[in-house]
């Protein structure tokens, strides 16, 4: 890869405006007018954090006379929300070097990088560097970024930022000292007329952003926004899984590779949030009168301490930013196309008419496991409570195209017997965890309370065992409803078992 054109080198000054209650911000704006040799350009922007589409933001530009923002220039203006003129005040401004370059890495395909050196300064104080490089496609497959990407990884240490600088002048400015926000999963809207691979497509798209759009939450030790993070990788192999017999086998196992080491370092962070909050604490009022209750809380923010602290290497490491760029490219550029698919042909098909086959799948999955419910083992029903987790997520990506009122129904069944399989598998886990908190000098009080703590749960899931024996009979003779209302009834080629 070589530029094709000479660089070019800019000094760029931008003030960042919003009304005193941020009003742009609240309707997903910015409003910015950038010094640039001796000219003045007004930008309004949309898209910003928490969308599934990390390519696309829509932009609107106007030249001014002067520094001042105009909420009535000619495109940009109409862009922003009425009566604000008397209201916008500078919030913060980016002040940066930038070298602009093309790259032309294939003949229709032609892309802008510029590389931004600099600073965003609040207008209260304080500050933040800048070192970034923006790809912007100017013509061609917007898979060739990806690509690109990944080719400057090899020669300088890079990671996907979704946060667009207004998004970080807004956070710096922010004196009330708020965390990273979570993003919890917007639904994915799918035309039942595209293809299976163009709404696999579309799902890769916003579950990548889902990951990618919580990572500063999760570097803040926000434990949802490790929770949230979880979501997106399993709901990335939730549609891997239900497609699987659609896409090559080598395909489907280097995807689980990429994600599964990542998944390991957040599934030990969120599990020892999980005993904190969900296990430690309910039962800490019935279990103060055990002597070392307060130490294995001690034991448990140690481990949680030295959890995340992985979590932030993984974040930050090469590996991770390889993966989300090389998942990214896989994606965009629909690469299961060059391996040989076990039914190819069904990719080609659309979504609308294999949507319900895909979910009878999991469907049936899930009543196969769940016969003869107070007979199973605890493996078996850890089997069973996977089964269910990944028929949810299945139903929650396909959810456009269902009947909404039967969806929330047959959901909020669902969740409920998560819910309770849940608990049983937090227990479990707990048991196992429990031994590597075990140490040091209060190691006897800490083990005699953390067995109390196992048994006073223990104890709460043998009281509800009639009712969850109740809530999973009542899912195994649900209705499913996408078969009624599903887009198209007709039966594709089968895509199995």
């Amino acid at each position: 890869m070589a530029p094709t054109s000479a660089s070019s080198h800019l000094r760029l000054i931008s003030t960042y405006y919003d009304t005193p209650d941020l009003a742009l911000k609240r309707r997903g704006l910015s409003l910015r007018v950038r010094e640039q040799s001796g000219r003045f350009i007004q930008t309004v922007k949309t898209g910003e954090p928490g969308g599934s589409d990390l390519l696309t933001r829509g932009e609107w530009e106007d030249e001014l006379a002067a520094s001042a923002p105009d909420p009535h220039a000619a495109q940009s203006g109409k862009h922003l929300p009425d009566g604000i003129a008397g209201d916008l005040q500078p919030l913060f401004a980016t002040d940066v070097t930038r070298t602009t370059l093309a790259i032309e890495p294939a003949p229709a395909t032609r892309i802008e990088a510029a590389v931004d050196q600099g600073e965003i300064r609040a207008a209260g104080g304080g500050s933040e560097p800048i070192s970034e490089i923006e790809l912007e496609l100017k013509r061609g497959d917007p898979a060739a970024l990806y690509g690109v990407a990944l080719q400057l990884l090899d020669v300088a240490s890079l990671r996907i930022e979704p946060r667009s600088k207004s998004e970080r002048g807004y956070r710096l400015g922010d004196r009330a000292g708020a965390g990273p926000s979570v993003v919890h999963a917007e639904p994915v809207v799918l035309d039942p007329a595209i293809t299976v691979e163009a709404a696999l497509q579309e799902i890769g798209r916003a579950c990548l952003a889902h990951v990618l759009h919580n990572e500063p939450a999760a570097l803040a030790r926000d434990p949802e926004g490790v929770h949230q993070i979880r979501v997106a990788v399993r709901r990335i192999r939730s549609a891997i899984s239900a497609f699987k017999k659609l896409l090559p086998a080598a395909d489907r196992r280097w995807v689980s590779a990429e994600l599964s080491w990542f998944v390991d370092i957040l599934g030990r962070a969120r599990n020892l949030d999980v005993f904190a909050t969900d296990l430690l604490q309910p039962a800490r009022v019935n279990l103060s009168s055990e002597a070392g209750i307060d130490d294995l809380g001690v034991a448990l923010e140690r481990e949680r301490d030295a959890a995340y602290d992985r979590v932030e290497r993984a974040i930050y490491s090469e590996r991770h930013a390889a993966g989300m760029l090389r998942l990214s490219h896989w994606f965009e550029a629909q690469s299961w196309r060059a391996g040989k698919a076990a039914r190819s042909a069904l990719l080609t098909s659309t979504i609308g008419e294999m949507a319900s086959h895909l979910l009878d799948r999991r469907w049936r999955t899930v009543r196969k496991r769940s016969k003869a419910f107070g007979r199973l083992t605890a493996p078996q029903r850890h089997k069973l409570r996977i089964a269910a987790k990944k028929l949810r997520y299945t139903i929650e990506l396909f959810g456009s195209l269902l009947d909404q009122e039967d969806l929330r129904a047959f959901t909020k069944r669902l969740k409920r017997v998560q819910d309770d399989l849940g608990y049983a598998n937090d227990v479990r886990v707990a048991r196992g965890i429990l031994p590597e908190l075990c140490a040091g000098a209060r190691r006897g009080p800490v083990a005699r309370a953390g067995a109390r703590l196992i048994e006073w749960h223990e104890r709460a899931l043998a009281t509800a065992e009639r009712e969850r024996a109740r809530r999973i009979d009542r899912l195994r003779y649900a209705a499913p409803f996408w078969r009624e209302r599903g887009p198209s009834n007709a039966r594709p080629d089968r895509v199995g078992s």
